[in-house]
């Protein structure tokens, strides 16, 4: 037996009524420029891009909730999502595109385009929220995101060792996984994120795997200790390195940069550089290891070297899909 189907119209916060009639309400702005909602309860949070991330850390922080992401605080969300700006935090909590559920951005004909939400599960064909990470602005402008949001830890450590890649990559399999691990110098740094007893039992734990100079410290010395030595000290120009992993402290004694670190797990070499005969050495020590190396100076804006090559692909995409 077939039942007729029911007219329902479910009404919104800030969007207009929907109804059977199957007309399709206007777009607007799930957030107003410098606004941020958060849900609490669910762990996600729409800010508008606009917004700098040392402001949304401040928000979620109200709440005992932080967004795990590597990046300079006093940059607009936008900015870096848009140049997919993530570090060594990758390794516990994923970067940009494993935290962005959802996201609203106007195309080159001003259009304005929703993606997402703020379901975990939401996507039925391409999941465009991730392709609008590291696209430079080239596919649309960036103007809301919504995210996963994360309990603040409560407590920190910091541990020390050689540099050993192969011993931090046994460290992942066992239950003193790091939560994020960066090089510099000859020296391998492990952070260690959580709540008092998780803290207790990497302090008790880490002795067997060699680790010195453990250190217990805030959050905000986590934070500030990843800020100031993955993109603290840097010229204007700043280069980003992928090398095989096992091939990381090679490249970085090859390019010789004081201010260069490491993601050892992930082989990311970060650094700065001047354009011309520098920066020719560097992309020839990238290939020689089997990797390769992007530049782009902030205060441009612009792509130079191997980075033309990543413009160019990104614009071609932007053709295909308009085509």
């Amino acid at each position: 037996m077939l039942f007729p189907l029911r007219s329902q119209t479910t009404r919104l916060t800030g969007v207009n009524d929907i109804s059977a009639t199957n007309t399709r309400p206007p777009r607007e702005l799930l957030v107003q420029p410098g606004a941020i909602d958060h849900h609490i309860a669910d762990l996600t949070v729409t800010a508008s891009t606009d917004i700098a991330l040392a402001a949304l850390q401040q928000a979620l922080g109200q709440h005992d909730q932080w967004l795990p992401i590597d990046g300079d605080p006093q940059l607009p969300l936008g900015r870096l999502v848009e140049t997919n700006s993530s570090g060594p935090l990758r390794l516990g909590f994923g970067a940009w595109r494993d935290l962005l559920l959802g996201c609203q951005f106007t195309t080159s004909s001003g259009k304005l385009i929703t993606v997402g939400g703020r379901t975990m599960k939401n996507v039925a064909g391409y999941d465009v929220t991730k392709f609008m990470v590291g696209q430079h602005g080239i596919f649309g402008k960036l103007l809301t995101l919504t995210s996963r949001s994360y309990k603040r830890p409560a407590a920190a450590l910091l541990a020390r060792m050689p540099y050993d890649v192969a011993k931090v990559s046994r460290l992942l399999t066992t239950a003193c996984r790091p939560q994020w691990a960066m090089a510099r110098e000859g020296t391998i740094y492990c952070g260690y994120l959580g709540d008092d007893a998780a803290i207790r039992f990497y302090e008790s734990s880490l002795g067997t795997y060699e680790a010195t100079d453990l250190k217990r410290w805030t959050l905000a010395d986590d934070v500030g200790f990843r800020a100031t030595n993955w993109l603290g000290n840097r010229r204007a120009t700043l280069f980003r390195a992928s090398v095989p992993p096992a091939k990381t402290l090679d490249f970085m004694q090859q390019v010789s940069d004081p201010t260069s670190a490491a993601d050892p797990i992930f082989g990311i070499v970060v650094g700065s550089c001047s354009i011309g005969a520098e920066s020719g050495a560097m992309e020839k020590a990238a290939e020689q290891f089997g990797g390769s190396i992007v530049f782009d100076d902030p205060a441009r804006e612009s792509f130079s070297g191997a980075s033309g090559v990543r413009l160019h692909l990104l614009k071609r995409l932007q053709s295909a899909f308009q085509a």
